[in-house]
């Protein structure tokens, strides 16, 4: 089990997990759920960054795999919980409100079953026609509103004014949810954007369900999170899969030591089969025997059985020397050996 950090307490063990990635954990869900109720939809760059704090954070932690999907199922879960049944909810009746002010406008709301009315007064200069803009919600994806048309091509109803009262009505179906304003027209008969009133949602006592617009809102915004994060979690996992069996291939093949002895003992330099002294260093690589490579063309040190390559004048372990001086000994059944001792034949 990975740890975090040096302290006992972080690394302690609750089932499969450390009370550090426990914290870690904890800590990506909070910033996780804290921007995407601030930004709400804003689109992939939002979804990405939070998707990459939800992974980054428990793994920094030692968090496997495994944990970290069952991280992110849970953080499906709370996200769909808050966003559909408690902050979306909250944010549809706090700016619901039968009252509009801003740029000049005082206007008061009455709804009907069909449909809602303004009673405005207006204490600014534009002479243009003042209209009421209304659109019906798409979704509510936690602290914002998304609406079914643009400031474009809202729909848009006229109202009658004497002297610097407006008065005017529009037709609505009062199972839905709109979000409502009223705006000067420009000459060209376009909405005005910098004429705008404050906007409000229809007071959702006129309207269905307003978990109709949470939930679907909740759902888009958490799953393109959610895929985002499964997307680098199985994009991770899949290369250090792959990493994993070329690391166990190599080490079949002697090109590599098994993980825990591929770095020097004493620098930390990292080391590979068939050396003999650590190239930084230059200490002994002392290894288990069967670890090392079978070289044919390598001896053993006479004193202290350290493995010695043929061109060494010393021993990398104990410091014997060798003289380098080799005769080719005959023996009288045909073989040879190589010897480095040198005796004088009897005459």
């Amino acid at each position: 089990m990975s740890s975090f950090g040096n302290s006992p307490t972080l690394s302690k063990e609750i089932g499969p997990v450390t009370v550090g990635q426990i914290l870690m954990m904890a800590t990506a869900m909070v910033l996780g759920l804290v921007i995407v109720s601030a930004a709400g939809f804003t689109g992939v760059l939002v979804w990405v960054v939070i998707a990459i704090i939800l992974y980054m954070l428990p793994h920094l932690a030692g968090a496997k795999p495994a944990t970290k999907a069952v991280f992110g199922v849970l953080f499906v879960v709370i996200g769909l919980v808050l966003g559909a049944f408690v902050i979306g909810p909250a944010f549809a009746k706090d700016n619901s409100s039968t009252h509009l002010t801003g740029n000049g406008i005082d206007a008061n709301i009455t709804y009907t079953d069909t449909e809602i009315s303004f009673s405005a007064t207006y204490s600014g200069t534009d002479t243009h026609d003042m209209v009421i803009c209304y659109s019906e919600v798409d979704y509510i994806s936690f602290k914002n509103a998304y609406l079914k048309n643009n400031i474009n091509s809202i729909p848009t109803a006229a109202m009658t004014h004497a002297g610097s009262t407006y008065t005017g009505s529009a037709a609505i179906d009062s199972s839905k949810l709109y979000y409502v304003f009223l705006a000067f027209l420009n000459d060209d008969g376009k909405v005005n954007t910098s004429t705008m009133s404050h906007v409000t949602l229809t007071d959702f006592d006129y309207h269905g369900n307003i978990n109709d617009y949470t939930v679907k809102g909740a759902i888009w915004a958490i799953g393109m999170i959610a895929l985002f994060f499964f997307i680098v979690l199985g994009v991770t996992t899949f290369m250090r899969m792959r990493l994993a069996a070329t690391r166990k291939k190599m080490e079949a093949q002697g090109r590599l030591y098994p993980q825990g002895y591929g770095r020097c003992n004493f620098c930390g330099a990292i080391v590979l089969p068939g050396q003999v002294n650590c190239p930084k260093c230059g200490a002994y690589i002392d290894r288990p025997e069967s670890m090392k490579p079978h070289k044919k063309d390598y001896f053993v040190c006479s004193v202290c059985g350290c493995e010695v390559s043929p061109d060494m004048k010393e021993c990398p372990k104990c410091g014997a020397q060798f003289d380098g001086e080799e005769n080719v000994v005959t023996h009288k059944d045909g073989t040879s050996d190589v010897s480095d001792e040198t005796k004088t034949c009897p005459n």
